[in-house]
C-alpha cells in the first residue's frame, strides 16, 4: 500500500509539469509572434513619417508658402524636394480621427481642393490663405463639376437686348444702375459687388451728397416695390431728385422653393401664418391660405391667393418681356458662383466697366447683410458655396404644398431660369 501511494505522489507532479511547459511554449511563442507584428507596424509608421517629413514643402502643406501666396509672392525654392520625386508617386497623409486616410499624388492638390480651382483661386485673389481654412470646410465645398451639373457652365442674365436702347438714351453721367427684386434674393450682395467692381471712367465724381457716381442701393420706388409702383417714390431726399428713366433695374431672382423656406424665417413686412408649418400654402380642407404684402411703409397693401402665388405676382412684373423701361434680371446664384461674369455683363450694359478691369475682381467675402446675427469669418462666400453647392432638399417643403406649388408656379419663369421644379 506505501508503494502504491508512493507512486501515485510521484507520478502526478511530473504530469503537470509537461501541461505547463506546453503551455509556456504557446505563450512564448504568441508573445514571440505578437513581437513581430508590433515592429511590422511601427517601421511603417516611421517610413510614412518620414515621406511626409520629405515632402513638408508640397505647395499646398507648407504655410509660409501658402502665406507667400496670399500676399501675393512666389518661391520656387518651395518645391525643392517634391520636384525630386517620381511622377504620380503616392503621398500619405496623417489619419485624422474622423476620417479614412486619403492619397493624392504629388501633382495633384489634396484630395478635398480636387476640381475647385476656380473657387481656391478667388481667395487667393483676395489675399486670402486658403491654409486658414480647415479640410473639414474644404471638404464640403462643391467641386466645379457639380457647380455646373446645379446651375450650368455660365450665368443667365434677361435683359441684355435692352442695353443699347439704355445707352442710347441716357447720357452718361445720368446713368445709374440699382439693384432690385424680392427680399431674400441677394439685392444687398448686388450693390456692395457693383459698388466694388463698376465704374463709369468718363464720369465726373460726384460733388454734392445727393449726387450719384452711377451706382446705388435701390431703386427710386424701393428695391422690394415691383414695377407697378415705379410712379412713386421712397421717402428719402436721394431718390426724389433722381431721374427714373435714367435707373437701369438689376433684378434679382431666387429658386420659388428656396425662396419660400427663407421667407418662413424671415418675412420682412409679408403676413400669413407660417409659424408652425412652412411655407403654408394651402389648409387641410384644401384652401389656400392668403398673403398680403406692404409697401411704403404699410401704407399700401397688396393680397396675393398663397405665398407661391405672390412669387409669380411679384416676378412677372419684371419678367414681362415689354416691361417699359429696360431692366436686367439675374439669378441669385449666379452671384455666388459668377460673381464675375454677371456684374461684368451688368455694368457694360450700362456702358460702364470693371474698375480692376486688368486685374483683381473684388468679392464678397463676408456676409453681405453684415448685421447678421453670427456670421462668422468664412460665413458669406465659401459659407454659399458649402449651403448652395448641393440640391434643394425638396422634403423640408411638406407634400400638400409641393403639390400646390408645382401646379401654381409659373411655367414661363421656371424655364426662363432654369429652375428645378
Amino acid at each position: 500500500m506505501f508503494k502504491i501511494g508512493m507512486q501515485r505522489t510521484t507520478t502526478r507532479p511530473t504530469k503537470c509539469r509537461g501541461q505547463l511547459e506546453k503551455k509556456l511554449f504557446s505563450l512564448v511563442l504568441c508573445l514571440v509572434c505578437v513581437f513581430f507584428t508590433v515592429s511590422i507596424i511601427l517601421m511603417n509608421r516611421v517610413e510614412t513619417t518620414l515621406t511626409i517629413h520629405q515632402t513638408h514643402h508640397h505647395p499646398w502643406t507648407h504655410n509660409s508658402h501658402n502665406n507667400d501666396n496670399a500676399n501675393g509672392l512666389h518661391n520656387s525654392s518651395h518645391h525643392g524636394s517634391s520636384n525630386t520625386m517620381r511622377k504620380n508617386e503616392l503621398i500619405t497623409t496623417p489619419v485624422t480621427s474622423k476620417q479614412k486616410q486619403k492619397e493624392y499624388s504629388n501633382d495633384d492638390k489634396p484630395w478635398w481642393l480636387h476640381d475647385k480651382d476656380r473657387l481656391v483661386a478667388a481667395l487667393e485673389s483676395q489675399n486670402i490663405n486658403i491654409s486658414e481654412i480647415s479640410e473639414q470646410t474644404w471638404s464640403q465645398v462643391p467641386t466645379w463639376t457639380q457647380i455646373t451639373e446645379l446651375y450650368g457652365s455660365k450665368p443667365i442674365v434677361i435683359g441684355l437686348d435692352q442695353c443699347s436702347t439704355f445707352r442710347d438714351a441716357v447720357p452718361e453721367n445720368e446713368r445709374i444702375i440699382t439693384p432690385a427684386g424680392l427680399f431674400n434674393t441677394g439685392t444687398n450682395l448686388i450693390a456692395s459687388l457693383l459698388e466694388f467692381n463698376c465704374h463709369f471712367p468718363n464720369r465726373r465724381p460726384p460733388k454734392k451728397r445727393l449726387e450719384s457716381n452711377g451706382v446705388t442701393w435701390q431703386t427710386p420706388w424701393g428695391k422690394h416695390s415691383p414695377p407697378e409702383f415705379r410712379n412713386q417714390t421712397v421717402d428719402d431726399p436721394f431718390f426724389k431728385t433722381m431721374n427714373k428713366d435714367y435707373v437701369l433695374p438689376v433684378v434679382a431672382i431666387r429658386e420659388p422653393y428656396e425662396w419660400m423656406i427663407s421667407t418662413c424665417h424671415n418675412n420682412y413686412v409679408l403676413r400669413w401664418p407660417h409659424r408652425r408649418r412652412c411655407p403654408n400654402l394651402v389648409h387641410p380642407n384644401g384652401t389656400l391660405i392668403e398673403v398680403y404684402n406692404q409697401y411704403f411703409h404699410g401704407d399700401i397693401r397688396r393680397y396675393h391667393k398663397s405665398l407661391a402665388h405672390f412669387w409669380n405676382d411679384w416676378n412677372r412684373q419684371y419678367t414681362d418681356p415689354h416691361p417699359g423701361f429696360p431692366r436686367l434680371m439675374v439669378r441669385h446664384k449666379d452671384l455666388i458662383f459668377y460673381p464675375k461674369e454677371t456684374i461684368q455683363m451688368v455694368c457694360e450694359c450700362a456702358g460702364g466697366e470693371l474698375i480692376h478691369k486688368n486685374n483683381n475682381f473684388t468679392y464678397i467675402i463676408n456676409a453681405a447683410k453684415g448685421n447678421r446675427k453670427g456670421a462668422k469669418p468664412f460665413d458669406g462666400l465659401v459659407g454659399n458655396w458649402i449651403k448652395y453647392g448641393k440640391e434643394f432638399d425638396i422634403s423640408q417643403i411638406p407634400r400638400e404644398d409641393v403639390e400646390v406649388a408645382k401646379n401654381v408656379l409659373d411655367e414661363t419663369i421656371m424655364e426662363m431660369f432654369d429652375f428645378k421644379w
